[in-house]
């Protein structure tokens, strides 16, 4: 096995991204089976209901299966499948939990934190899903919504309000839809809010994010002729104008700002365009989350991480309360878990021509407080 596997300070483990996965569905209760740590690490996380077999020594000594079918069958009496997350210490037991969830109404997800990280846990819970795509299901999907993305809430309304725009109907939303409806089947196509978390589901369009959205639409409309897309690129095009505008402003006053930005690939790889995009920023320092990630180094390791932002000495973090509390020179936007940097209860997007807004919108806030507090 990996040896790199386990250590990971900064990122959930793989049973936390399958628990963010399944916890979105509605209609679909689960069951973390395994001790109240691994219950209450997601589920403070996530802040969604869930169960838990809450396992004890004595358990895992003589066997778990009689606890597991115990409160399988109490949860079975709401008359909803459950799905059974299976975590490190039962899965290195080797136990067979698949016999005793025989003739239950439920799904077992194997993927214990060992597996990986948050990403390889989310495919596992939507392989095991085994969502389906059929053709007599009109529009498209939605995918890339986690609840482990700050984000999600709002990425879901934007992604939804541009394909109403153009007249796209939404197939099924991955992962923030109803059971019966994900096992009912998928569209044949898909778009994404944050292409970090696939689901694997349906052909995918491209992603829903500010840089890529121009690219996406015209996928769009040689799938979809009668779509109408240029209402979105024309919203594109005033948001464009209007952050070169503001950002122009900044810059008549102000240096280009030194960026260092550690998050997912997909939202890593959006700020850094945003940044030189907008500002001519420099971005010395670009890190991923995901070990998958394919045009920029993963790093996972704390320690790593502050060696290289200190190292390059930058004026904006964007990151996680890791990095920022870990080089606190910098002035902080948080865009990756955890941000404990503000209260968030809006539905705020980073993905769509609304997000785009926002996050420069942010930057320059964020920005400008910083270089109002080096005056006083």
């Amino acid at each position: 096995m990996d040896k790199g596997l386990c250590v990971n300070p900064v990122w959930p483990c793989a049973m936390t991204g399958a628990c963010s996965v399944l916890a979105g569905i509605s209609g679909l209760d689960v069951l973390i089976h395994g001790s109240s740590g691994c219950y209450y690490y997601p589920r403070s996380l996530l802040k969604v209901p869930l169960f838990c077999t809450y396992l004890l020594e004595s358990e895992i000594v003589f066997g778990t299966t009689g606890r597991l079918k115990e409160v399988v069958d109490g949860l079975s009496s709401a008359d909803r499948p459950v799905a059974v997350l299976n975590t490190c210490i039962p899965a290195l037991t080797g136990e067979d939990l698949s016999g005793a969830l025989e003739n239950k109404n439920a799904v077992l997800v194997d993927a214990p934190g060992f597996l990986g990280n948050a990403e390889e846990g989310a495919k596992t819970a939507y392989d095991c899903l085994g969502i389906k795509t059929d053709s007599s299901r009109n529009g498209v999907n939605i995918d890339g919504v986690s609840l482990l993305d700050l984000f999600w809430r709002g990425n879901l309304h934007e992604a939804e309000r541009l394909l109403r725009l153009m007249d796209i109907p939404v197939g099924v939303r991955l992962a923030k839809d109803r059971y019966a409806d994900l096992r009912k089947g998928a569209a044949l196509h898909t778009v994404s809010v944050n292409p970090s978390y696939p689901s694997g589901v349906g052909t995918m369009l491209g992603s829903f994010l500010f840089t890529d959205v121009k690219d996406t639409c015209a996928n769009l409309a040689e799938t979809f002729p009668d779509a109408d897309i240029e209402p979105v690129l024309e919203e594109w095009r005033r948001a464009d104008e209007q952050m070169f505008y503001s950002s122009d402003k900044y810059l008549r006053k102000y240096e280009p700002p030194v960026a260092a930005v550690c998050a997912q690939e997909s939202y890593a790889l959006f700020a850094k365009t945003m940044l030189e995009r907008y500002f001519g920023a420099e971005v010395p320092v670009v890190l991923a989350r995901n070990r998958d990630a394919a045009h920029i180094p993963c790093e996972t390791d704390l320690t790593k991480i502050v060696r290289e932002i200190s190292a390059a000495g930058p004026d904006l973090i964007l990151g996680s309360t890791f990095e920022a509390n870990a080089y606190p020179a910098a002035s902080f936007l948080g865009i990756t878990p955890p941000d404990r940097s503000r209260v968030s209860i809006a539905a705020r997007p980073i993905a769509g021509i609304e997000g785009g807004i926002m996050f420069l919108e942010n930057v320059l806030n964020t920005l400008i407080d910083a270089a109002s507090h080096t005056k006083k």
